[in-house]
């Protein structure tokens, strides 16, 4: 994955900032430029091409970025800063640096009434996260999982450490892995006391259909969702009750074999915009289709390519759309001159 890198370029006659960045957030980041060096916003072009690689880690503001800037300002010259990849191991933002103990309460028959967990965060040198204002602990908040519960208890305590920031896509406010792993290995641990299968444990507990929309103990809304057979098909397309049979023929003859078995519900792309935001930008996207008399098409947006192949998957959104062959269709992104506003692509935001 390429190393983040910038070229700031000021022109102190038309107090224009052209900044040609590696960020997953173009927008975003025009409008935090503005306000830290007070140029309005339609003075500051963000181009970010297709850059290689993000993985979240392309989302922040590196100081990098920042000292370019100032260079080109103070200097009226452009500035170029790329870091190697030294620089980039040390500086990038790092993820999963969690420490997490939880509890978890239950019927000797295997009905879950409540989770509780504590956990200690290490957000490095610098607080850099961004969780959406309703939620202090961010997406970790998502720990009760696909359970329907009584009650849940999350404590999330920051520390700073001598380490490089955690940035915004892996400190407190997108931690969907670690809390998935926490309340899955709390169910797999209750279902050894109970001697239960962990998968009919699972189903035991599921929210049911006729519950949504459903509000978690930890305030969020699950609109929809019918998870009892989405688990029941996946055991039958992986022949699970098989795989138990042959588990058992081979612990009879000393050998050891494991399943594992695991549900989720994931908070996705960051939204919807009523309930997230960053920095208090509302998290919203937007796109400009433009249809010329001969039938080509250019489509503008706000959205951030990073290996994703945006040229493609759009041009046959709008194709399939119009009727109009994809290779009739330009596909415009990265160019905040160019596109409309938008939070970009990362979180699953955007196309797979």
């Amino acid at each position: 994955m390429e190393t983040c890198g910038a070229v700031a370029d000021f022109d102190p006659i038309d107090g224009r900032l052209t900044l040609y960045e590696t960020t997953q957030a173009p927008h975003a980041h025009r409008t935090l430029y503005a306000i830290v060096a007070g140029i309005p916003e339609h003075k500051i072009r963000i181009v970010s091409p297709d850059i290689g690689g993000g993985f979240g880690n392309k989302v922040g503001i590196y100081p990098g970025y920042v000292l370019a800037v100032v260079g080109s300002i103070v200097t009226g010259k452009p500035v170029k800063w790329v870091e190697d990849r030294s620089e980039n191991l040390m500086s990038t933002s790092f993820a999963r640096d969690y420490i997490m103990q939880g509890e978890i309460a239950a019927t000797n028959d295997g009905k879950i009434l409540a989770v509780r967990t504590s956990v200690l965060a290490d957000h490095g040198a610098f607080n850099a996260t961004a969780q959406p204002t309703k939620t202090p602990a961010g997406f970790f908040s998502i720990f009760t999982g696909s359970y329907d519960l009584k009650a849940a208890y999350c404590k999330v305590t920051g520390v700073y450490t001598n380490k490089a920031p955690g940035g915004v896509a892996y400190a407190c406010s997108f931690r969907v892995t670690e809390a998935v792993y926490l309340v899955e290995r709390m169910v797999d641990i209750l279902a050894r006391k109970l001697e239960m299968d962990p998968a009919e444990l699972r189903l035991k507990n599921f929210i049911k259909p006729e519950q949504f929309p459903y509000a978690n103990k930890t305030g969020w809304i699950y609109d929809s969702g019918n998870y009892e057979p989405a688990m029941r098909l996946s055991m039958q397309m992986a022949g699970y009750e098989d795989l138990r049979r042959e588990q058992l023929e081979k612990r009879e003859r000393g050998e050891l074999m494991g399943i594992g078995v695991s549900f989720f519900t994931e908070t996705v792309g960051a939204g919807p915009r009523k309930h997230f935001d960053i920095v208090g930008l509302g998290m919203a996207d937007g796109a400009e289709l433009r249809v010329h008399p001969t039938g080509k098409a250019v489509v503008r947006i706000s959205v951030q390519s990073q290996g994703q192949g945006h040229e493609t998957t759009f041009a046959q959104i709008v194709a399939e759309e119009l009727g109009i062959p994809p290779e009739s269709i330009d596909v415009v992104h990265g160019d905040t001159d160019q596109t409309p506003f938008g939070l970009g692509t990362y979180g699953s935001r955007s196309t797979p």
